[in-house]
């Protein structure tokens, strides 16, 4: 039975490492097991190439009879047990800082929705471990133009400077722009800068830093060292909870944004990916006010 379903996945995805992701393996166990199956049989059901597997005449032949038995089985066990959310697990990904900042603090609206649906939410980092069609719902930063892939903009973003009173107690008062250019500053790789440079910049003992995510931004903020430069909508609570001050009147719209994408463009999004999708819109619009 696990052959078998190893062999379906392979077949439907053209991939054995899309396979696996969707079974929650190894591409070497898929393989394995994909293997173990063709020496039962006795005859090849794939042509290994470099970079795909391709059907056999055996494996074309073979496959409707499979699905069959599957569609079979899967009627029988809702008849007699009821449904299963198997079917119904989604694969969502996301930029480090825009998953864990912006959709896990609050994941747990959607799921107490829809206890049905299973989450599985994995970091951009981890882009070439999954397949785009292992892929329901991706959210991207950027201009909002991927060739053939159509992007549905979350939320027009904004940047705020935020600081710590123990930045305060450390450098001084904060009332303009021109009072954080001249301390330290953590800036992050692809967002806009405070936009302003003080001439002569001032010695100081700390220099600037540079990171590659809105989450080292932040935590560099909340040493009480530096000041930064991050979309709103991941400092908006602390904001509010006065964690961190800001300057309302030098907030800038990027020129960027979030977008949602789906990254399997041989298929129609899945029911539950849309309904996900309008979740996070309106979870979107919601953390800006």
């Amino acid at each position: 039975m696990i052959d078998l379903e190893a062999f379906e996945a392979a077949a439907r995805h053209g991939s054995f490492v899309a396979a696996a992701a969707e079974l929650y393996l190894s591409p070497s166990a898929v393989s394995h097991r994909v293997r173990a199956l063709e020496t039962f049989l006795g005859v090849g059901l794939f042509v290994r190439l470099a970079r795909r597997i391709e059907l056999t005449d055996h494996g074309r032949a073979y496959l409707p009879s499979v699905r069959r038995a599957f569609d079979e089985l899967a009627l029988s066990t809702t008849a007699l047990f009821g449904s299963t959310n198997v079917d119904r697990r989604l694969t969502v990904r996301a930029p480090i800082s825009f998953a864990v900042l912006s959709i896990a603090p609050h994941l747990h609206e959607f799921t107490d929705a829809h206890p049905d649906i299973e989450i599985r939410l994995v970091s951009a980092i981890w882009a070439d471990s999954l397949p785009p069609e292992a892929t329901d719902v991706e959210v991207r930063y950027g201009n909002g133009y991927w060739p053939g892939q159509p992007a549905l903009l979350l939320c027009e973003e904004m940047t705020a400077p935020v600081w710590t009173s123990a930045f305060v107690e450390r450098y001084g008062p904060v009332t303009t722009v021109a009072d954080l250019v001249i301390r330290p500053r953590a800036r992050v790789l692809g967002y806009e800068t405070l936009g302003v440079e003080a001439p002569g910049r001032v010695p100081r003992s700390v220099a600037d830093v540079t990171v590659d995510t809105s989450l080292a931004a932040i935590e560099l903020v909340r040493s009480g060292v530096y000041s930064s430069m991050v979309p709103t909508r991941f400092v908006a609570s602390l904001i509010a909870d006065g964690t961190f001050s800001t300057l309302r009147d030098a907030w800038v719209t990027m020129s960027e944004s979030h977008y949602v994408v789906y990254p399997d463009t041989t298929r129609p999004p899945r029911p539950e990916s849309l309904l996900f999708v309008e979740w996070l819109r309106w979870r979107q619009r919601l953390s800006l006010h």
